[in-house]
């Protein structure tokens, strides 16, 4: 073999040699969980089962006392489907009784309340605009509009993704629902920075509850869009290989159960379905050994804790709507939909009634433009921001590969030139 048929060979392998390390490295991509099937809806319906009846029995509904915690758990009992009319019904006594007097509804945090009220009159088949002759969604809306946006601002984010579903779900009975959901959108983006939710610092807790159902804000809002990719960004540095999640990097540097299914929350809400499976994998694994339906805090066996249990509930039940394509658990959407079907324009040319408006004509927190063209955010990855890198690879090590061939074989055809 001859010397330029010796450094033509080399030249091939080392070519070929260059391409393939180059395609390992762009479609390995970082290292990263492994990947878990998705679960069915059978089996995460029995999941939920199973840990609403255990909070059902140990529920403690007190309006009266503690009227946050005890509507929230009555709401994801009503979502899961478990019979709970005793629970509704000694509730809105409670309710009654605690907070009408002389006909007149005084509750502790209208503008909060009257959102979590409103959710489980109508999921318990109730009419919110006529509770004991009260119209609670005007209240509502007055509230909303009457509060500045530095008291909206002042609101606990996790309540936030609430007011805002609850008030599209109404928005026919608002008189100007636009500005309403502008508000809530404001308040949301005041805690937002480059890791996602700031509040008394960044958690995956903070990420996972605070942007929980808003998936249909970060489709037509770009500076929401932005929150939720930081948000899923940062949360992937705090995901484990088992599925667990840490919850920040300072205060609870350690998996657990509330983490974990705030990131399940997170990622399922968002369209990140290998991560979301990965997480609800990871979940399972805080199931107490002793209590059925009951999640513990570290590991399974601690004691139960009934904290811990909402928010695996809250977390099932929002990773089985986004599976079965139906609202989130504060969104009632659906039950609206289906007491008042809507009104089908009997014109031959119609145009797609478009979400409520969420321009933002009051705020002076600099956002990106609230009519942005919705973006499916699972189409771009997290880890890089950008899906075209692995081509860009290919195509660099290619071009790479023909220069070193060019440089070989230009002395050869300039002898045979010459």
């Amino acid at each position: 073999m001859n010397q330029f048929v010796q450094k033509k060979v080399f030249t091939l392998l080392l070519a070929v040699c260059l391409i393939v390390s180059n395609l390992t490295m762009a479609f390995a991509g970082p290292e990263s969980t492994p990947v878990v099937q998705a679960p069915s809806l059978t089996a995460i319906d029995s999941e939920i089962a199973t840990t609403a009846q255990y909070l059902k029995t140990s529920a403690n509904i007190n309006a009266a006392t503690d009227f946050y915690n005890s509507s929230k758990l009555l709401i994801l009992l009503l979502r899961s489907g478990i019979n709970c009319s005793d629970l509704i019904d000694s509730y809105l006594s409670q309710v009654s009784a605690a907070y009408i007097s002389n006909g007149e509804l005084n509750l502790a945090d209208p503008l909060t309340d009257y959102a979590y009220l409103s959710i489980i009159l109508t999921l318990s088949g109730r009419n919110a605009t006529n509770f004991n002759g009260i119209n609670l969604i005007e209240k509502y809306e007055t509230a909303i509009a009457n509060a500045d946006q530095v008291t909206l601002n002042n609101i606990n984010p996790y309540k936030l993704p609430h007011m805002y579903t609850s008030i599209y779900a109404y928005a026919k009975e608002f008189k100007d629902s636009a500005t309403c959901l502008t508000k809530i959108k404001i308040a949301v983006l005041s805690y937002e920075n480059e890791n996602g939710i700031d509040y008394w610092g960044n958690s995956t807790d903070n990420n996972g509850f605070a942007l929980a159902g808003l998936s249909i804000l970060s489709s037509s809002d770009s500076g929401v869009k932005k929150l939720a990719e930081n948000a899923l960004i940062f949360s992937q540095t705090l995901l484990q290989s088992n599925g667990t999640s840490n919850g920040d990097f300072k205060w609870s540097a350690f998996s657990n159960s509330d983490s974990t299914a705030a990131s399940l929350t997170l990622y399922a809400t968002y369209g990140k379905q290998d991560l979301a499976a990965n997480s609800y994998a990871g979940l399972l694994t805080f199931k107490n050994s002793l209590q059925t339906g009951a999640y513990s805090y570290t590991n399974a066996a601690d004691v139960a804790s009934s904290y811990s249990t909402i928010d695996a509930l809250y977390s099932l039940l929002t990773y089985k709507s986004i599976l079965a394509n139906q609202s989130s658990p504060f969104d009632v959407s659906d039950k609206l939909a289906s007491i008042s079907p809507p009104v089908i324009n009997p014109e031959p040319e119609t145009t797609a009634i478009a979400p409520p408006s969420t321009v933002d004509t009051t705020s002076t927190i600099a956002t990106s433009s609230s009519t942005a063209t919705p973006v499916d955010l699972t189409k771009t990855s997290p880890a890089t921001g950008d899906s075209n890198i692995p081509t860009l690879f290919f195509l660099i090590s290619l071009l790479s590969a023909c220069g070193i061939i060019t440089l070989i074989y230009i002395p050869h055809y300039r002898k045979q030139t010459k």
